[in-house]
């Protein structure tokens, strides 16, 4: 019988038992499965490899565990978002939806090559290769707390518990650099081809992302944003019972 599965994919510092409150809306049936794996875990996962290696990878993952002839759900947030786009592109074919909650499609280049020069790029890389440094090597609770205290996570109700025993910073460290949003190729175009699977959700207190999100529906024809409301960036956590509603939405469709 052809499966329903859900592939979960966390953001930055997740944990897989960040989606906890998000599955338990999702029906309990014989015919569906999720799957949350813990990329800064398994080592076929992780940040050594970069975007396009990654995306190879996490398809090798998913026919190893049978699921590429099913129906599949892709789930990603924030940088699981990103690195969910990736695993689009590399096979559009064996995903029937893909979720995006709080999720950057890249710097609007032209013809979607990496550009070297854009200034764009150039502060985003100081920025990640800072914060890099700093989840290396600087006292976790001071990180931890300057991280959560930028602009992008403001409004946010719940903030998550993070403890460093969970972690490897190594891992962190490279992630932020492998997978800078410098290092990400524009994804408009692929948004496009593929605009009858996007799920496309971003929280209504989340001010940066609202305005990413207005200027998309304008350069991707199409595009349906749906707007959480009372969430900042963090919907997984502002709104785990809102996400998961809609996740048991589009399971049913295929039950």
């Amino acid at each position: 019988m052809e499966r329903v599965n859900l592939f979960f994919l966390h953001g930055f510092l997740g944990r897989p038992s960040d989606w906890a409150i998000v599955k338990a809306h999702v029906p309990q049936h014989d015919g569906v499965r999720i799957y949350t794996p813990d990329y800064f875990k398994e080592a076929l996962l992780g940040p050594q490899h970069a975007f396009e290696a990654w995306a190879d990878n996490f398809i090798k993952w998913i026919e190893a565990h049978g699921c590429s002839a099913d129906r599949n759900i892709l789930v990603g947030y924030s940088l699981g978002g990103r690195l969910a786009l990736h695993a689009l592109q590399r096979r559009p074919n064996i995903w029937h939806k893909v979720v995006l909650v709080s999720t950057n499609p890249g710097f609007n280049d032209p013809h979607e090559d990496l550009d070297p020069t854009s200034e764009e790029r150039r502060q985003r890389w100081m920025n990640d290769s800072y914060w890099a440094e700093e989840f290396l090597k600087a006292p976790w609770e001071s990180v931890l707390r300057n991280w959560n205290a930028q602009p992008v996570f403001g409004g946010g109700e719940n903030e998550p518990l993070r403890l460093e025993k969970e972690y490897s910073r190594e891992s962190l460290s490279l992630a932020l650099t492998q997978w800078s949003l410098a290092q990400q190729k524009n994804m408009r175009s692929l948004l496009i081809k593929n605009i009858q699977k996007i799920v496309w959700m971003v929280g209504d207190r989340d001010e940066k992302f609202m305005e990413l999100s207005r200027r998309l529906q304008e350069e991707v024809m199409g595009l349906r944003v749906e707007v959480v409301p009372n969430s900042s960036h963090r919907i997984l956590f502002d709104s785990p019972k809102v996400l998961g509603e809609r996740l048991r939405q589009l399971v049913q469709q295929f039950l």
